[in-house]
């Protein structure tokens, strides 16, 4: 009989399952990824594009397109669409981002049929009428002055402008001038550039049979591509020659605080055990971040680390709000951790933990077909295979502490580090 008093032996896993997905291509070519589930007759689809900011001519235009898409069609205004997704309980939704762009589509599988001539029109169709336009603008430039009231959207905004520059696709920010200069004629040319079926990568998950395929075909596979997609703007990076930044905010009872660089890309191969270095920097709340900065010192309530991934470049960050008495003495204290595991290696009882937190984590990425097509997806758009997935496995599982120490002292290094505060001095 089991022994329900004894904990079971942990194992960690060898690899990875994400290699039951499949992928097909409609008639135009275009790339089809799928995860299968029939225990819930629901649905997933999204049309990635690249529609992202890297991909604009002007500043805002990608997000100004993905928020204005669906307010009408030559043929339907907002409301109607919007009844026509409510009525059947779907969901449709268009998400901007720095590379790519997303369609993403919930429905139940019964009501797909229903739902897939609405977001095929709004693809083709979609006319920007100037009162949804001017309304966007008005709620955007209330939104930026709502936030500008908090010191984060400061320290966020000059921190991406210190590490890629001012007009760079991942380092500008906007302000009510830049929605001022968007015009109707600008949303309608990048659309009908961007966003043809024929250019799309498609990822679904779900309940997808025979005829989800062939609806799929019926409304994406009549259309070609547009081509070879290159934008206008300056793609060079322009990183500050000043390191520390300070933006004052008298009114401000806590100060935001950012610390960064330029990092590694997935491809690299220190990346998989930095991210392990990360993950024992300040990547988990059991961190050494956390455990000093947080339930030691008492300075904030949280803070974290991490390695953000586009697909033309990469960056690690440390990011806290503090107190502005206790400033000065947390950002000390970020260093000092750095410092920790530049000069001792982690000891093997927390190695373990980080690496027991790690494997679960990987497990709970890929565990449903939901998690399983968004890992699918990133290893797509990433211009990954799944031995990169199984190198994550393996890192984890056999990285030392020493080499650890190792990668600790190159890449913490205080000279490339960025370092913004907003608060009051």
């Amino acid at each position: 009989m089991m022994n329900r008093t004894q904990a079971p032996e942990l194992n960690l896993i060898d690899r990875l399952d994400i290699n039951n997905f499949k992928k097909t291509s409609l008639s135009n070519g275009v790339e089809v990824y799928y995860v299968n589930s029939a225990e819930e007759d629901l649905i997933r689809i999204e049309l990635r594009f690249r529609a992202g900011r890297w991909y604009e001519p002007k500043h805002a235009i990608s997000r100004a397109v993905c928020n204005l898409m669906r307010k009408g069609t030559s043929t339907k205004t907002a409301k109607q669409i919007a009844d026509i997704i409510e009525f059947y309980g779907a969901h449709l939704d268009v998400q901007s981002g720095q590379d790519y762009t997303s369609m993403m589509l919930f429905c139940l599988s019964k009501h797909l049929d229903k739902i897939m001539p609405v977001a095929e029109e709004i693809l083709l169709d979609a006319s920007f009428p100037q009162d949804e336009m001017d309304l966007f603008v008005q709620k955007q430039k209330q939104k930026l002055r709502i936030n500008a009231q908090n010191t984060d959207f400061h320290a966020n905004r000059k921190f991406n402008v210190v590490l890629f520059g001012a007009n760079h696709p991942y380092g500008y920010h906007v302000d009510e001038s830049t929605y001022d200069a968007i015009s109707n004629d600008q949303l309608m040319v990048f659309h009908k550039k961007h966003y043809s079926p024929g250019d799309a990568t498609i990822f679904m998950a779900g309940n997808i049979t025979a005829e989800t395929l062939q609806l799929i075909e019926k409304h994406f596979g009549n259309y070609h591509p547009n081509g070879k997609i290159i934008a206008a703007t300056d793609k060079s990076i322009y990183t500050d020659a000043t390191h520390k930044h300070f933006i004052n905010k008298d009114d401000s009872v806590q100060s935001s605080v950012r610390i960064g660089t330029i990092s590694i890309p997935k491809t690299h191969p220190d990346f998989a055990e930095l991210n392990v270095l990360n993950t024992a920097f300040g990547g988990y709340f059991g961190s050494r971040l956390m455990t000093n900065i947080r339930e030691d010192k008492g300075y904030t309530y949280g803070i974290y680390s991490s390695i953000t991934h586009y697909v033309h470049s990469s960056y690690f960050s440390v990011e806290t709000e503090v107190g502005n008495e206790v400033c000065a003495s947390a950002i000390a204290e970020i260093y000092k951790e750095m410092d920790a595991l530049k000069s001792a290696p982690i000891d093997e009882e927390e190695l373990t933990i980080i690496k027991n937190y790690m494997m679960g984590g990987l497990l709970r990425a890929t565990d449903g077909p939901y998690n399983r097509i968004n890992v699918v997806k990133n290893m797509v758009m990433s211009n990954l295979t799944t031995s990169y997935f199984d190198g994550l496995v393996h890192a984890v599982k056999t990285v030392s502490a020493e080499r650890l120490m190792e990668l600790a002292n190159q890449y913490f290094d205080y000279e490339t580090m960025q370092e913004v505060v907003c608060g009051k001095k």
